[in-house]
């Protein structure tokens, strides 16, 4: 009976230690799996070097939205997307999606094919 109250204690102790692993390597994965979630939020390299403000924003820093908006409210007779890609550096896509939503949003119009003001 002592044999046995032995054995079981050292099982006991034993399931005890692998419960304390098991514990650690899962904390271990919630901290990479989290890691690798804020990866996908930063700004790659590439945009980065280009200057894009993509995935910032901080009080100082406008996004590109409001950077286009910006320069389309500031102009007077109107401006063209390649105007706004001169001034921003944006590529044509980034910059036909940003005219897109803020046409949606009744902040900018089309005065002739490609020329925009503000709304």
């Amino acid at each position: 009976m002592k044999k046995l109250k032995i054995d079981l204690q050292l099982v006991v102790k034993g399931i005890r230690a692998i419960n304390n692993q098991l514990d650690k390597a899962i904390k271990a994965v919630e901290g990479s799996a989290a890691q690798g979630f804020s990866k996908k939020k930063k700004v790659s390299g590439k945009s980065a070097k280009k200057g894009s403000t993509a995935g910032k924003k901080t009080a100082d820093s406008a996004t590109a939205f409001d950077t286009v908006i910006q320069i389309i409210s500031r102009s007077k007779q109107g401006i063209d997307t390649s105007k706004i890609k001169e001034k921003t550096g944006f590529d044509d896509k980034k910059i036909a999606n940003i005219i897109y939503k803020a046409k949606n949003r009744n902040l900018i119009r089309s005065i002739s094919k490609g020329i925009y003001v503000k709304a």
